[in-house]
């Protein structure tokens, strides 16, 4: 059994790494203009933004917790919503720096993240814990530490999380600048997620003359 178990994961990561591969030939022989990238897209498909994600549909399929396979300077604009918090701490700083390698100077790096804050809202009361904890598998109660267990964990999906304020420390510790908040965009963020979520925009800096 181990070694059937060991036979079927050896498989999976080189079926993978084969993909990714592929993945890594089509940008070097795609002409295309797109200098939008979305990064965790799932199958979603947008109109002028080629998408970055280990699932089928997805423009390129690649792990984000290695380096892009894209040049330095590569795009004007990248974005991710819901992405970040499925990081571990030093996954999420690698990627960051990556994100911000292969923005262009002034390039502006897009984020949706679930709000950590207003859960801590919930736990004290200021805020009605039912109206947010709507994914069940994660929900282990209705107790007050049980709110912040549901968006800390998620069912064993989240791995780092974010307010407003350590959001955009992070991001400048990745070389960011001018990291803001920014309101819903309809044509980019979920409208279901909306409720739950903190909107930034952060910037590369631009070359100096």
């Amino acid at each position: 059994m181990i070694l059937l178990d060991w036979i079927k994961e050896f498989l999976r990561k080189y079926y993978y790494l084969g993909v990714m591969v592929v993945s890594y030939s089509k940008i070097k022989i795609w002409r295309s203009s797109q200098t939008q990238l979305e990064i965790g897209s799932g199958p979603t498909k947008r109109a002028g933004w080629m998408t970055l994600d280990t699932c089928k549909g997805a423009d390129i399929y690649w792990d984000l917790r290695y380096k892009t396979p894209f040049k330095e300077s590569s795009f004007d604009r990248v974005y991710c919503s819901h992405v970040l918090e499925h990081f571990s701490y030093q996954n999420l700083i690698k990627l960051l720096s990556e994100v911000h390698r292969i923005l262009r100077p002034n390039g502006e790096f897009l984020i949706a993240v679930p709000d950590a804050s207003i859960y801590v809202d919930a736990y004290i009361g200021k805020r009605d814990a039912a109206e947010l904890m709507q994914y069940k598998p994660a929900i282990a109660s209705d107790k007050s530490m049980d709110v912040l267990n549901y968006i800390f964990y998620m069912d064993g999906h989240h791995k780092f999380m974010f307010d407003s304020e350590n959001l955009a420390f992070h991001c400048g510790a990745a070389g960011f600048v001018s990291c803001i908040s920014r309101p819903f965009d309809p044509t980019l963020d979920m409208t279901a997620r909306d409720y739950e979520s903190l909107y930034m925009s952060c910037r590369k800096q631009e070359s100096k003359a």
